[in-house]
This record gives structure tokens, C-alpha cells and sequence, in this order.
């Protein structure tokens, strides 16, 4: 990693009032590492720069640079500063979501990616499930499935079925890191559930396909659990990256998009 001096950048740091300090200095530094505006070996201001640029002191400023460095976003060398790391050196999953919390660092490139990741990790837990599962998680699917009958056809009432039945799957897979994992992304489906959880989802359709998924589970049938499962992501990625691809193209995602998702 070669090293460099601190990078001009196109806006100012913030300000941040009391309330916010070491969470502010560290949602600022996070942001601008994410998107490259700080990019990987770049030195980052010093300490007192900092606290003087956020208006906090140099204690909030310390803390921040501590959890940069535990998500080996940065590294301290001592007498030399902190400097931006290779984002692909990181080891730490929590970079996964904190990407898709900034307007400025979702792309359509990034979730094509994330949502490869997470159809490798869905069709292998699925599997498992259909081996693994109890009759007490066969029956708590199956009444998830009449709840989406009755109220899948709102968008946030279907989402929030769908993740249940994703924990429910975690669960039933039997294996921990798969199901830490898959929480991860069920939070990730949250955040971006207005891209596929609205109106012009096809609730019949993915009613349809969920009963298939059920009969497979009933049966322990892993074959066609992962074929069905494989048909579902099918269809919703390609919902989710068409409604990116627009949204990209009108500046509200990806590096134009002027602040930071809610």
C-alpha cells in the first residue's frame, strides 16, 4: 500500500454538535472510506485537525479512529499517522451492511455483488433446512405462509413475512455461522426492501412459489428446496437491479447521490 498525503476533498468535514461527537467523527470517516473519498493509502488528518475541523475534542476523535481501526478500515503507525487500508483487506462483516447505509456507496455493481453472495449462501442453507428441519419449524413456516395469504399483498406486511421465513430457515439449517450470516442479510433486505417489497411485486406469484417451497421442506426434499429457492432469487434480483439501475441513473444511489440514506 503505498502512502500519500492527506487527500483534497471536494466538501468540507461537518461540524458536529455535542450530542454526536466520537459517533459523528466515526460515521464521517466510515462514509468517506466507503465511498474513496478518503481512498486506501491516503493518510487521514491528525488528531488535532480533526477535533478542529468537527468541532469535538481529541478524545472523541481517538475513539472514533479506534473503531476505524478495529474494522481495519485504517491502520496506526505510531510517529507516522493513520492511514486508509485496501476495504477488500477487512475481515469484518460489518462492512457488509454499512455499505448499503450510505446512498453515496450503494451502486448497482455492489448489489449485483451482495446479491450473488447472498444466493450462494440461501441455496446451501435451504438445503440444509429441508434435511434438518423439525416438525414444530415445518408447522411455524406453514403458519407464516397462511399469514402471507391473508396479507401479502402489502408490501411491508410481505416483507416482514419474508424475513421471519428467512430466520425460520436459518434456524432450521442448524448451523450458527450460516444463520448469523443470513440475519445479516435479512438486514440488508430491510434496508432495501423498496426496491422489490412494493406494489408491482407479484404476490400471487411469490405465494405460488412459497407453497412450492413449503411442499419441498415438508417432504425434505433438498433438491428441489434449492431449485425453488434458485427461481425466487430469479426473479427478485432482477427486480431489485432494474429499480437500481433507475435509481442510479436519477443520482439518488451511488457516488452522485448528495446525502446519506436515512
Amino acid at each position: 500500500m503505498s502512502e500519500s498525503s492527506s487527500p483534497e476533498l471536494s466538501t468540507p468535514f461537518e461540524p458536529l454538535a455535542p450530542a454526536r461527537r466520537a459517533d459523528g467523527v466515526f460515521e464521517q470517516l466510515r462514509s468517506r472510506i466507503l465511498s474513496g473519498a478518503l481512498p486506501a493509502g491516503s493518510r487521514l488528518p491528525n488528531e488535532r485537525e480533526l477535533a478542529e475541523a468537527l468541532a469535538v475534542n481529541r478524545g472523541s476523535v481517538r475513539e472514533a479512529l479506534k473503531r476505524l481501526e478495529f474494522l481495519e478500515l485504517i491502520e496506526v503507525r505510531h510517529g507516522q499517522g493513520s492511514f486508509v487500508k485496501e476495504l477488500s483487506g477487512s475481515s469484518a462483516l460489518q462492512l457488509i451492511e454499512d455499505l448499503v447505509q450510505d446512498r453515496r456507496t450503494v451502486t448497482t455493481a455492489l448489489l449485483r455483488q451482495l446479491l450473488e453472495f447472498r444466493r450462494n449462501l440461501q441455496v446451501q442453507m435451504v438445503e440444509l433446512a429441508a434435511v434438518r428441519r423439525t416438525e414444530d419449524q415445518l408447522q411455524r413456516a406453514t403458519e407464516l405462509l397462511e399469514r402471507e395469504a391473508q396479507s401479502g399483498r402489502d408490501p411491508s406486511v410481505a416483507l416482514a413475512l419474508d424475513l421471519a421465513m428467512n430466520a425460520l430457515l436459518g434456524e432450521a439449517a442448524g448451523n450458527l455461522p450460516y444463520q448469523l450470516i443470513a440475519n445479516l442479510f435479512s438486514k440488508l433486505v430491510a434496508r432495501l426492501g423498496p426496491l422489490y417489497y412494493n406494489e408491482s411485486r407479484d404476490h400471487e406469484r411469490s405465494l405460488a412459489t412459497h407453497r412450492e417451497l413449503l411442499a419441498a421442506l415438508a417432504e425434505r426434499d433438498a433438491v428441489a428446496a434449492r431449485r425453488i429457492v434458485q427461481t425466487m432469487l430469479d426473479y427478485s434480483e432482477r427486480a431489485i437491479l432494474e429499480q437500481a439501475e433507475r435509481l442510479e441513473a436519477e443520482g439518488l444511489i451511488g457516488p452522485g447521490a448528495r446525502k446519506s440514506a436515512s
